[in-house]
């Protein structure tokens, strides 16, 4: 039986296999001559390899598994590392990631550092190390490209669930040029998540064919179709900067986008009202930089130069060591004749007068600006927040501007700081008096001369903050029209609803509201709101300090140097019953619902709170994803 099952032909084809035998008398002697043959034992063993499952496709199916999950643990460790670069937003690649090499990148050297501890990595590395040619290492541009979009995808598809069980969003776009001249556009979005949370999430950053209104809008749509987002119906708000091409009133991406949605509100970005431009002293940081030579001089600060305030900040404190450095280059020996004159240049210019009482005027205009800035780049930040900082922004510039005493004591400290740094200009130059050609019969006065305080009242203090106030007034009036019917919904108008009890709504209140938002019940969304307003002050008080911090701690991601008003701290009963309105914000307002669970009791108007909290203040994010793709890459 066994050579016929197992045997191999010979085997299969005895006597004894095929026909067998009946002589008895001889039985025995023939089994035993059978079984003392090659073709039998062979047979044996087959039955015994059978018999003890090691088999031939076994084995190879064991040992092709051992290799898949060899690959799988090899792999594991491989995106883990491609997710730590991109949490801390660290470039993947180096320069040179020859084998040779004694820095192959963040994400070569981090493996390495893996492979000490994680026997397969380590195995698969010496392997690749060991031979020139390798036909899979999973390690390539190629094979870190492929497993990144592979994540992203996972990521945008999670992000655009949350979205769409959020039932509304608005949109943040920005473009830039590229330094291939191309058009890069970023697309983000911005929702409200079940938690109560505000989000900004950056959806898509593609190449746009040109910069114009038509072109900008087609490759929105283009995302917006691949990614099933339906922006006809659900989009309420768009907020991008100041360009024509975004908010051209006939050809701009915000014309065609609210020509299709008309519920679309526009929001001009905030943050770049308070951009300030002040053309020598930029032009001249500019060219400070733009200087190669000269380029070493940006180890002088600890940030970005073109953050705000800090190229002010630095220059001003370490004006001497800059001072210093700009002598040495223009007197080296090593220096070309550009780099020599370009930093003389640059000391007859910073040395002057005019110079440094525009560095002392705009340090103080930005030491206004920069925190509401900081303020109005926060993720969380809403709509009624970012108007009544701006509003705090321009009453203490118009403050400024009033101040008799103001101009006095710039030129002061402006001249204070020349004496202490030994400057030959320590006031401003007196301008030489044109006489007018006195003709026979004509009176003849002598020209009085200005003073220092004139020429810097009228080239520089009432020209710029006349700019700066008329830009925040007239720029922000078309946001401010958007948003009056929902004024009744900030934290400021609810509390004193709560503090007025029995107070009715006005007859037209939230009409608008229930225009704009179609999901919302006029009537329901009333009594919601006066119902909540009544019981708000005892859910605050049930939340606590530590929780109304919890709350509003997104507030101080930014600006962390300027935010000590918003820190908490420790606070006797009647101080914290004092600040508890101050507390009180929209994106508040949304956690009590959503993590009280009175989402259903209030469905109307945490819908309205909704909106309000997807409305973007600035378009901050959107140029946030261009500056993490230029520092990585």
């Amino acid at each position: 039986m066994t050579c016929k099952l197992f045997g191999l032909i010979k085997a299969k084809t005895s006597y004894l296999a095929t026909t067998g035998s009946c002589d008895f008398r001889n039985i025995s002697k023939t089994i035993n001559l059978h079984e003392s043959l090659p073709e039998h034992i062979q047979s044996e063993i087959s039955r015994g390899l059978y018999t003890s499952n090691t088999r031939i496709d076994v084995t190879l199916l064991e040992s092709a598994n051992r290799q898949v999950a060899e690959n799988r643990k090899i792999m594991e460790v491989i995106i883990d590392a491609l997710i730590y670069t991109a949490r801390q937003n660290i470039a993947i690649r180096g320069n040179s990631e020859c084998v040779d090499s004694n820095n192959r990148g963040n994400f070569l050297e981090l493996l390495g550092l893996f492979g000490k501890y994680h026997a397969p990595l380590n195995a698969h590395l010496q392997k690749i190390n060991s031979k020139k040619y390798n036909r899979l290492t999973f390690l390539s541009a190629e094979s870190q490209n492929k497993m990144l979009s592979i994540l992203a995808e996972i990521v945008r598809s999670k992000i655009l669930r949350d979205i769409k069980k959020s039932n509304l969003f608005s949109v943040i776009i920005d473009t830039t040029t590229d330094i291939s001249n191309k058009e890069q556009f970023t697309f983000l979005m911005r929702y409200v998540n079940e938690q109560g949370n505000i989000e900004e999430r950056l959806i898509a950053l593609v190449t746009a064919p040109d910069s114009t209104g038509r072109g900008l809008f087609e490759v929105f749509c283009n995302i917006t179709e691949k990614y099933g987002i339906d922006w006809k119906k659900r989009l309420c708000a768009q907020v991008f900067d100041g360009a024509a091409s975004m908010q051209g009133k006939y050809s701009g991406l915000k014309t065609f986008i609210q020509n299709e949605n008309p519920n679309a509100l526009y929001v001009w970005c905030s943050a770049h009202l308070l951009n300030l431009r002040t053309a020598s002293f930029i032009e001249w940081q500019q060219q400070l930089y733009q200087n190669q030579r000269i380029r070493r001089l940006k180890r002088f600060s600890n940030t970005r130069w073109t953050s705000h305030d800090r190229v002010i900040v630095v220059v001003y404190e370490k004006y001497g060591a800059l001072l210093k450095a700009l002598n040495y280059i223009a007197s080296a020996n090593d220096s070309d004749g550009d780099t020599s004159s370009t930093a003389q240049s640059l000391i007859l210019r910073i040395s002057s007068f005019n110079f440094i009482s525009t560095m002392v005027f705009i340090r103080q205009i930005f030491s206004i600006t920069t925190p509401v800035s900081n303020y109005l780049q926060s993720k969380s930040i809403d709509f009624m927040q970012a108007i009544k900082l701006v509003d705090v922004a321009k009453k203490r510039l118009e403050d400024l501007r009033l101040d008799n005493n103001a101009l006095e004591k710039i030129l002061n400290e402006a001249k204070q700081f020349a004496f202490d740094h030994k400057l030959l200009e320590q006031d401003f130059k007196e301008k030489r008096i044109k006489r007018k050609k006195v003709m026979p019969g004509e009176f003849s006065g002598d020209d009085i001369s200005p003073s220092s305080l004139d020429n810097f009242r009228r080239d520089v203090y009432y020209k710029v903050l006349d700019i700066i106030i008329n830009s925040l007034e007239s720029r922000f009036k078309d946001s401010r029209e958007v948003m009056i019917d929902l004024s009744l919904l900030s934290p400021e108008r609810l509390m004193s609803y709560s503090q007025c009890g029995g107070k009715s709504l006005p007859d037209d209140a939230f009409q608008s509201v229930s225009k704009w938002i179609k999901s919302i019940d006029l009537n329901k969304l009333k009594i919601e709101y006066l119902t909540f307003s009544s019981s708000l002050n005892e859910i605050i008080d049930g939340l606590g300090p530590k929780q109304l911090h919890n709350i509003t701690s997104t507030l101080n991601t930014y600006g962390e140097e300027n935010d000590s008003e918003n820190t908490y701290s420790e606070k006797s009963e009647s101080e914290d019953e004092e600040s508890k309105n101050e507390n009180v914000i929209v994106e508040k307002i949304l956690h009590i619902l959503s993590s009280h669970d009175l989402i259903t009791a209030f469905p109307n108007l945490y819908t309205a709170y909704k909106s309000l909290g997807t409305i973007p203040a600035s378009s901050a994010s959107a140029e946030h994803s261009f500056s993490k793709v230029i520092y990585n890459f």
